[in-house]
């Protein structure tokens, strides 16, 4: 694709990303045949140039479009949905405030190749148009039915609970919702002012939120992303819970309740084999999809499993809502340690995790390496020397100019000597 990447179109405004392709993008968003499209936004501070350019295009085209403000990603998708309309999320998730993107939804789904491919090609050859003139309406309402929708599916609690909105989108609705299930309730990144996005707090780091957590003595927190699609959890004593790990949690819980649809949980090639394992030994199977949340959608949907997800954080539950959702996951996780009067860590006692290391390599081209052969058979000889006990992936990210270089096994020596080894070739390609 010549714009959209693994999760939109991803850029810097006024590089990359122009007021000319968003007016552009905005244009052809007609080919999704919709009439209406919403526009919402997280808290970067060119979320309003990006979404008024994009505003400004659709209703040269006739469409209507519905500005909701800002609120998390799966708002916007919970309000597409429900609306039957064309969504736009203006959001780079966790990335800083420099950057920005555009993520487009179909009726709450994100947009098939096919669909990406037919709005790329009117961006570059836009079609001629002498029809209406479409209207810019405020939407009110659409941020409170989506707390509305998640505090259906949450309980009271009486844990002490740290959230860290990392100054995103969940710092307009994350407080509301877990102020209404805990009287114990520390609310932190919260103040989002168009720069402080994700920096130094959030589901990228970490650390913030186990201060936090151990400084108030919470008996958990979780972080959000920039735009709320992730959640991270770290336990009473400060110790990490990841995607993957969540993930396993919500799959033994719901297969206890006999919720878990054909036994089967959807990780991503990233997922850790201590993990993957472990889920076997308790009869429950495990679905390997590419990285890409969307890669995970699809394999959920289509053969109408449960739980899955990626160990960044992105977690979906599709019985609840077509994507991740770091606010409702956090909310379900909450319930059942109410329900089953359990600690978060107690629920991994039994994993041995092994070790793992990504190292992310700014390269100017991404293409000359994950095409460079000597690399990838080195990774075949350390696959034979470690009997296959092992994950070694090399891989160009979707949205930035990086190679993430991701090694896993048994021991933090084996991780570190290839790690290191691979990273070299990468650097000297």
């Amino acid at each position: 694709m010549k714009y959209f990447g693994t999760d939109g179109i991803r850029g810097i405004p006024n590089k990359k990303l122009t007021i000319e392709l968003a007016t552009k993008l905005g244009m052809a968003l007609k080919c999704l045949e919709s009439d209406d499209i919403v526009i919402a936004t997280d808290t970067r501070i060119s979320k309003d140039m990006l979404a008024y350019a994009i505003a400004s295009g659709a209703m040269s085209r006739g469409m209507n479009v519905y500005f909701a403000g800002v609120m998390p990603t799966p708002a916007l998708i919970y309000t597409s949905e429900k609306m039957n309309i064309v969504g736009v999320m203006i959001t780079a998730s966790h990335n800083p405030y420099t950057d920005n993107g555009i993520k487009v939804l179909n009726r709450g789904i994100k947009l098939s190749e096919e669909e990406e491919s037919k709005v790329e090609t009117l961006i570059d050859e836009p079609n001629e148009y002498e029809g209406k003139i479409g209207r810019l309406v405020n939407l009110e309402g659409a941020r409170k039915d989506y707390i509305d929708f998640l505090l259906k599916k949450a309980i009271t609690s009486k844990l002490k609970i740290c959230i860290d909105c990392a100054n995103g989108a969940t710092s307009t609705t994350a407080p509301i919702v877990f102020s209404k299930i805990t009287e114990n309730l520390v609310a932190t990144a919260n103040k989002p002012d168009g720069v402080n996005i994700n920096n130094g707090v959030g589901s990228t780091h970490l650390e913030f939120l186990k201060e936090n957590v151990l400084k108030n003595k919470c008996d958990i927190g979780f972080a959000f992303d920039g735009d709320g699609d992730r959640v991270l959890c770290v336990d009473k004593n400060g110790k990490t819970i990841d995607g993957d790990m969540l993930i396993f949690i919500l799959a033994k819980y719901l297969k206890q309740k006999n919720m878990l649809n054909e036994n089967k949980v959807v990780l991503t090639i990233m997922s850790n084999l201590g993990l993957i394992s472990n889920l076997k030994s308790n009869g429950i199977d495990v679905v390997e999809t590419p990285v890409g949340d969307k890669y995970v959608v699809r394999e959920l949907m289509e053969n109408k499993l449960s739980v899955g997800g990626e160990n960044s954080g992105h977690i979906i539950m599709p019985d609840e809502l077509k994507t991740g959702d770091g606010v409702l996951v956090a909310l379900t996780i909450v319930k059942l340690l109410e329900e089953t009067k359990t600690d978060i860590s107690s629920w991994l006692n039994d994993v041995e995790m092994y070790a793992d290391k990504l190292v992310n390599v700014r390269v100017k081209d991404r293409n000359k390496v994950i095409n460079n052969k000597k690399i990838f058979d080195r990774i075949a000889e350390i696959k034979y020397e470690l009997n296959n006990d092992c994950k070694i992936i090399v891989r160009a990210s979707g949205t930035e100019d990086l190679i993430r270089v991701t090694v896993m096994a048994k021991t933090k020596e084996l991780v570190n000597k290839y790690s290191n080894e691979l990273t070299k070739m990468v650097e000297e390609c």
